[in-house]
């Protein structure tokens, strides 16, 4: 029975829309959260239990689950590749990424040197090693998260030459490079799983693990769009996990920014390193980003949105003209 692409009046747009809708009851809903005190920002757990709790995690829910539907059963997709025209928007926007990813590693970077040098006085067990320490720690995950962040600058920076026009960039010769945002969103995910946390209240941190967990997929797939590797029919999971972690990360940074602008004790304990859900500009900046990319990737030739045996058909008779 065919269901992928099996509805021809079904258009990509309408993930957007969904995206959108969502994003708006989600923030709303965590930014009353983080301005009535419902959510300690100190620990980021739930203070109480709230109706805004179940209407955020409900509106996050239906909405992933519409925009993977809708990318999955639309009849027409656009062409997995990088889109040829040029995009002031999108290229300002990569290059605000890229800012971000520099202080991004500057902090992490920063964070590591201190607790390395300070590893010998915290490590209570002689026979535990440097390396066991700083692993638990987290401060390991650090140093990888500082190291593919600094990478992933380079990449973006092509991004800017290619989309504001100074030079047509070929991606496919990028493909060790395309990965590294993949790997410094990994490390993300490495060193949140080192934090000692309660699941039956926790709040921000679930968030932020599932906004990675998405923003992983999605670097992975846009790597192989713009690279060319095994980049068939991948153009949903492309649209799909991008829409899903731009919503989530909007929902974790949006609020955090705006306790930023207008709640001083935030600021404070943020200044003091004394917050387990700091602000962190690369979230909005990833937000921007994916957005802008995809609705430039909506211009892209239209294509058939092939069913999983057509696809692995394709691939079979691509590898066969390959050999």
């Amino acid at each position: 029975m065919k269901i992928k692409g099996s509805i021809k009046n079904l258009k990509i747009n309408t993930a957007f829309i969904l995206a959108a809708i969502g994003t708006v009851v989600a923030v709303g809903a965590r930014v009353y959260q983080a301005f009535s005190g419902l959510v300690d920002f100190e620990t980021g757990f739930f203070t109480e239990n709230h109706f805004t709790t179940y209407l955020l995690y409900g509106a996050l829910a239906v909405a992933a689950v519409g925009i993977f539907a809708v990318c999955f059963l639309a009849g027409e997709i656009p062409q997995e590749k990088m889109p040829a025209k040029k995009s002031p928007v999108v290229a300002l926007l990569s290059g605000i990424f890229g800012i971000t990813l520099a202080v991004n590693a500057t902090e992490q970077f920063s964070s590591f040197s201190k607790a390395y040098s300070s590893a010998d006085i915290l490590m209570r067990d002689p026979e535990q090693t440097m390396m066991s320490y700083l692993m638990k720690s987290g401060d390991l995950p650090r140093l990888g998260e500082a190291v593919f962040a600094a990478l992933s600058i380079i990449y973006f920076i092509t991004l800017v030459i290619n989309y504001i026009g100074l030079k047509t960039v070929d991606f496919t010769k990028l493909k060790a490079l395309s990965l590294c945002p993949l790997f410094w969103a990994t490390f993300r995910m490495v060193q949140r799983f080192t934090r000692t946390i309660s699941f039956m209240n926790v709040s921000s941190l679930l968030l932020e693990l599932f906004m990675i967990a998405f923003m992983m997929m999605f670097f992975m797939y846009f790597a192989q769009m713009s690279s060319n590797v095994n980049a068939t029919a991948i153009s949903y999971k492309v649209f799909s996990y991008g829409l899903i972690a731009a919503m989530l990360a909007a929902v974790v940074s949006i609020p955090k920014a705006l306790l930023l602008i207008f709640d001083s004790s935030y600021r404070e304990l943020m200044e003091k390193g004394l917050l387990e859900c700091n602000f962190e500009a690369t979230d909005l900046a990833f937000c921007l980003f994916a957005v802008a990319m995809l609705v430039l990737c909506l211009a892209s030739p239209r294509i058939k949105n092939m069913t999983l045996k057509e696809t692995e058909k394709l691939i079979a008779v691509s590898s066969e003209e390959e050999k």
